[in-house]
């Protein structure tokens, strides 16, 4: 274990358990948020390459 990781296992055990709940929901909703973006940008991508083909196939 680093430094660091002791310093959060020591900051975990001073929390009582409302503190942890909400810790662990936040850190649940960053992931749910990270994961949105990420399909928001994938959508984003595969909307533009739909485009870019369409474009190319009027050229024809």
């Amino acid at each position: 274990m680093g430094a660091q990781d002791l310093l959060m296992q020591k900051i975990w055990e001073d929390l009582d358990d409302d503190q942890k709940r909400v810790l662990v929901t936040r850190m649940i909703d960053a992931k749910i948020m990270m994961k949105e973006n990420m399909i928001k940008h994938l959508e984003f991508k595969i909307e533009t390459f739909k485009k870019v083909r369409d474009m190319i196939a009027e050229c024809d």
